[in-house]
C-alpha cells in the first residue's frame, strides 16, 4: 500500500512538471488593428530553433496549443510589415500581443523609377501615367493630355473626347471650379508636374454622374503621403506668356498636406482679321458688311490648393480642401465696316472700338469621408462639396458712323453661380464574382445674374439706362438622384459585365425681376448602363458599351444678356433651354504592352433636342440675331485610334487621331440640316539623348466640330525642344521652338442660314521660343491615396 502511494505521487509530480498548456499570440499593427495571414513562429526562451509556426486568423490571433510548461518568445513577419519579436513570456500567460510597423523604403524625391505602364485600362477607363512620361516634365496639363488616348487637343487649348466637346473635366474625381470657364486658358496655365494620371472614362456607367454626353476626363494630381517633397518652376515665351507654379506636399504621423500654386500671364499678343456678312436675301439695311479689325488680347490665370488628409486609423480617412482660382481678359479691338448696298456702293463707313475687362473669381471648400469596411471589398464613403464661381466686368464700345448717329454703349455684368453637393455610396463585394455598388446624391445650384445697360450719342453726354436691356436673373437647379451599378466577373474567362441605371429628378426655378417673368421645369431622367470587357489571351481588351447621358445648359447658355455693342448683329443666351440627351455605343480593341499599345474604338452617338447655335436674320432691318435652341436631331459615327511605340528605352513615340461624320439637321425647320467630317491628329515624339537631355516635340492638327449652320476653322500647332538635367535631376531647363515655320495662323470660319451668310478669318501669332525652368526637392516614402471625392459634373457650357 505505501509502495502504490508514492507511485502516485511520482506520477503526480511528472504530470504536473510536464503539464501541456496553450497560448494565444495576437498580432497588431502599428495602429492597433489586426495583421491577419502573418507567420508566427515560436521559440523557446534558451533557443534560437523554431519550435512551431502558425498563421495569425482574421483577429490576429495564432493559437499553440499542447505547450510543456516552460518560457517562450515569439517574432511574427507580414508582408509589407517589419519582423515583430514579443518579450519572454511563460505558459501560464493566456495572451501575449506583438506590434509589427510597416515598412517604409524612402526614394529620392526627384528620381522616379517607372513601375507602372505609362499606358493601363481597368474595366471601363484608360489611365494615362502622366508622372512616367518623362517629356511632359515642364510642359502643360493641356500638353499632357494632348497625349491621351482618345483626346484632342488644338492650338487654342480647346479639348476634344472623341471629337466632341459634351464632356465633363475632373480633378480627383469631382467637378471643379477650376474648370468652371476658360477651360483652354486654364489647361494650359496647369502644370503637368503635379499631375499622377489621367483617367479617360469614355462610356461611364451610371455610377458616374449623368452630365456629359461623350464621358469623363479625370486628372489626378500627385499624393504624396510619406515625407516629403515639393518643386517649383517657371515658363515663358516670346508671345508674352509667363507661368510660374510650385506644388509642397509633406505627410507627418496620420496628417498628410497636399497643396499646388499655378499663375499664368498673358502678357498681350496682337491679332487682326477679316469678316464678311453677306445678306443673301434683298435687305434694305446692307447687302453686305466688311470688317477690317486688329486686336490686343491679354489675361490671366491663378489657382491655388490646399488639402489636409488624415488617417483615422488603416480604414478611416478623412479630407478636408479648399481651392481658390481666378482668371480675367483684358481684350481689345478695333474695327472699320464698311456696309455696301446691292449696287457695290458704300451705304455707310463705321469706326467701332470695343474693350472689356472681365473678371471670374472662384473657389471650392468640402470634405471626404472614406470607410474600408473590415469585410474585404466593401466600403462606404461620404462627401460634400460647396463651390463659387462669379463674373464681374464691363464691355465697353465706342461707334462713329458716318451716315447714322454715334452710339457708345458700357455694359455691366455681374453673375454668381453657387452650388452644394452631397453624396453617399456604398460598395458591397456579393461573392467572389459578383459587386454591387449603391449611392445617393443631391445638387443644389443657385444663379444670381445681374446685367444693365447704358447708352449715350456723345462722347460728351452722361451714360443713361436703357431699360430694355437691363435685367436680374434669380435662377435654381436642384437635382435628386440615385444609382444601382452592378458588376459580374468570369476571372477564368477573363469577362466583365457591367450594368446600372442612374435615376434623376431636376427641379428649376427662373425668374426675372425687371419683366417678371418665370421659367420652371420638373422633370425625371433615367439613365441606364451596359458594358461589357474581354481580356483574350494574347492580352488584347475588347469592349462593347451603351449608355444614355444628359448635358444640362449651363450659365454661358441661358443669361439672356444681349450683347448689342454691334446694333446689326446681337447674341444672346436662352434662359428655356432643356437639357439633351444621347445614347451612345461605343466597341473597341486595345493591346497594352511595354513596347507597343494601341487602341482602336468605333462610336456612334445619337442626339434628340440637342443645344443647337443658331443665327436668325431680319430682312427688313438688317439686324441678326445669334442665340441657343434645342433644335438640333444629330446623328455621329467616329472612328478613334491610339498607338503608342516605344522600340528602345530611349525612346517613345505615340499617335492619337479621330475621324467623324456627323448629320445634324433642325428639328423645326426639315430644310435646315448638315453634314459634314471633322477631326484631330497628334504625334509626339521624346528621346533620352543622354542621363542629362532629353529631346521632344509634339504636332497637333484639328478641326472644330461641324454645327447646324457652320463650322470653324482648323488648328495646328507644333514644337520641338530639349531639357537639360543637373544635380541628380533635381533641376531642369528646357527650351523649345514653337510653330516655327507659321509667324501667324489663320483660322477661317463660316456660318451661314437661308438668307445670311457669316465668313471670318483670324491671324494670330504662333512661333515662339519658349524656356522654362524647374526645381524639385524632397524625399517620398509612398504614393498612395485614399480620398475619393464627390464626382459632380457641371452642366454644358458655352462655345
Amino acid at each position: 500500500m505505501r509502495l502504490f502511494f508514492t507511485s502516485c505521487l511520482l506520477v503526480c509530480i511528472f504530470i504536473s512538471t510536464h503539464a501541456q498548456t496553450s497560448v494565444t499570440v495576437k498580432v497588431l499593427d502599428s495602429l492597433g488593428l489586426p495583421v491577419t495571414r502573418a507567420t508566427v513562429s515560436l521559440y523557446k526562451a534558451d533557443s534560437k530553433i523554431i519550435f512551431k509556426n502558425s498563421i495569425s486568423d482574421s483577429s490576429g490571433n495564432a493559437v499553440f496549443s499542447n505547450l510543456l510548461t516552460g518560457e517562450y518568445y515569439a517574432t511574427a513577419t507580414a508582408t509589407g510589415f517589419q519582423t515583430g519579436t514579443s518579450l519572454v513570456f511563460s505558459t501560464d500567460s493566456i495572451l501575449q500581443k506583438i506590434e509589427l510597423k510597416g515598412i517604409v523604403k524612402e526614394l529620392s524625391g526627384v528620381t522616379v523609377t517607372a513601375v507602372k505602364p505609362v499606358i493601363e485600362a481597368s474595366e471601363d477607363k484608360i489611365i494615362y501615367n502622366v508622372e512616367n512620361d518623362a517629356s511632359l516634365q515642364g510642359r502643360s496639363a493641356a500638353e499632357a493630355l494632348a497625349k491621351v488616348p482618345f483626346v484632342s487637343v488644338d492650338g487654342n487649348g480647346g479639348v476634344y473626347l472623341k471629337g466632341q466637346t459634351s464632356f465633363q473635366i475632373l480633378l480627383n474625381g469631382k467637378q471643379t471650379s477650376m474648370f468652371a470657364s476658360n477651360v483652354g486658358d486654364v489647361l494650359k496655365s496647369f502644370p503637368a508636374n503635379t499631375i499622377s494620371k489621367i483617367e479617360v472614362i469614355s462610356n461611364p456607367s451610371a455610377k458616374y454622374e449623368g452630365e456629359g454626353l461623350t464621358g469623363l476626363i479625370n486628372i489626378i494630381t500627385k499624393k504624396k503621403v510619406a515625407g516629403y517633397n515639393g518643386h517649383t518652376a517657371f515658363n515663358y515665351n516670346t508671345i508674352g506668356q509667363v507661368n510660374p507654379n510650385a506644388s509642397f506636399n509633406v505627410k507627418y504621423g496620420k496628417l498628410g498636406i497636399t497643396s499646388f500654386f499655378y499663375y499664368a500671364r498673358n502678357l498681350g499678343y496682337d491679332t487682326h482679321g477679316e469678316q464678311t456678312y453677306t445678306a443673301l436675301s434683298h435687305s434694305a439695311a446692307f447687302a453686305r458688311r466688311q470688317f477690317t479689325d486688329t486686336g490686343r488680347h491679354a489675361g490671366y490665370n491663378a489657382g491655388g490648393n490646399l488639402e489636409l488628409a488624415y488617417d483615422i486609423d488603416s480604414l478611416q480617412t478623412v479630407s478636408v480642401y479648399g481651392r481658390m482660382t481666378n482668371g480675367g481678359n483684358e481684350p481689345r479691338q478695333r474695327n472699320t465696316i464698311m456696309a455696301y448696298d446691292n449696287t457695290g456702293n458704300i451705304r455707310q463707313q463705321t469706326f467701332f472700338n470695343t474693350r472689356s475687362d472681365i473678371d471670374s473669381p472662384g473657389g471650392e471648400a468640402g470634405m471626404d469621408y472614406l470607410r474600408k469596411m473590415r469585410k474585404p471589398g466593401h466600403s462606404v464613403s461620404l462627401n460634400i462639396n460647396r463651390q463659387f464661381n462669379k463674373t464681374t466686368g464691363t464691355v465697353k464700345s465706342d461707334q462713329y458712323n458716318s451716315s447714322d448717329d454715334d452710339r457708345f454703349l458700357r455694359n455691366h455684368i455681374k453673375a454668381e453661380n453657387i452650388q452644394t453637393s452631397a453624396q453617399a455610396d456604398y460598395t458591397m463585394q456579393l461573392d467572389s464574382r459578383s459587386k454591387l455598388e449603391t449611392g445617393l446624391r443631391g445638387i443644389f445650384r443657385n444663379v444670381n445674374s445681374r446685367y444693365n445697360s447704358q447708352v449715350k450719342s456723345s462722347p460728351a453726354d452722361d451714360y443713361t439706362l436703357d431699360p430694355a436691356n437691363s435685367n436680374e436673373l434669380k435662377y435654381t437647379q436642384n437635382v435628386a438622384g440615385l444609382y444601382g451599378v452592378y458588376t459580374y466577373s468570369v476571372k477564368e474567362k477573363r469577362l466583365t459585365i457591367k450594368a446600372g441605371g442612374r435615376l434623376e429628378k431636376t427641379v428649376v426655378n427662373g425668374h426675372f425681376i425687371s419683366s417678371n417673368t418665370e421659367v420652371k421645369q420638373d422633370y425625371f431622367s433615367f439613365l441606364p448602363s451596359l458594358s461589357l470587357n474581354k481580356t483574350l489571351k494574347n492580352g488584347k481588351r475588347l469592349s462593347l458599351a451603351w449608355n444614355r447621358r444628359i448635358a444640362r445648359p449651363g450659365l454661358g447658355y441661358l443669361n439672356p444678356f444681349r450683347d448689342n455693342r454691334d446694333p446689326l448683329f446681337i447674341t444672346y443666351g436662352n434662359e428655356k433651354l432643356k437639357p439633351e440627351y444621347a445614347n451612345n455605343i461605343d466597341a473597341s480593341v486595345a493591346s497594352f504592352s511595354k513596347k507597343f499599345t494601341y487602341s482602336l474604338a468605333v462610336n456612334a452617338s445619337f442626339v434628340r433636342s440637342g443645344v443647337q447655335r443658331f443665327i436668325v436674320f431680319d430682312e427688313s432691318t438688317g439686324v441678326s440675331e445669334q442665340t441657343y435652341g434645342n433644335i438640333g436631331l444629330t446623328n455621329l459615327v467616329g472612328l478613334t485610334g491610339y498607338l503608342a511605340f516605344n522600340p528602345s528605352e530611349k525612346l517613345s513615340m505615340t499617335f492619337t487621331g479621330n475621324l467623324n461624320r456627323v448629320m445634324i439637321k433642325n428639328k423645326l425647320a426639315a430644310g435646315e440640316r448638315r453634314n459634314g467630317w471633322y477631326g484631330s491628329a497628334n504625334a509626339s515624339f521624346s528621346y533620352t539623348l543622354s542621363k542629362k537631355m532629353d529631346l521632344f516635340s509634339n504636332i497637333n492638327y484639328s478641326t472644330p466640330p461641324v454645327q447646324l449652320q457652320g463650322q470653324n476653322g482648323a488648328n495646328l500647332f507644333y514644337n520641338m525642344g530639349a531639357a537639360y538635367w543637373l544635380y541628380n535631376r533635381k533641376l531642369m531647363f528646357n527650351v523649345a521652338l514653337l510653330n516655327v515655320f507659321n509667324k501667324y495662323w489663320q483660322t477661317d470660319n463660316v456660318f451661314e442660314t437661308a438668307g445670311f451668310r457669316q465668313e471670318s478669318t483670324t491671324w494670330r501669332p504662333v512661333r515662339a521660343f519658349a524656356v522654362g525652368v524647374r526645381f524639385s526637392f524632397g524625399k517620398l516614402k509612398e504614393n498612395t491615396s485614399r480620398k475619393k471625392g464627390v464626382v459632380v459634373d457641371d452642366g454644358k457650357t458655352g462655345d
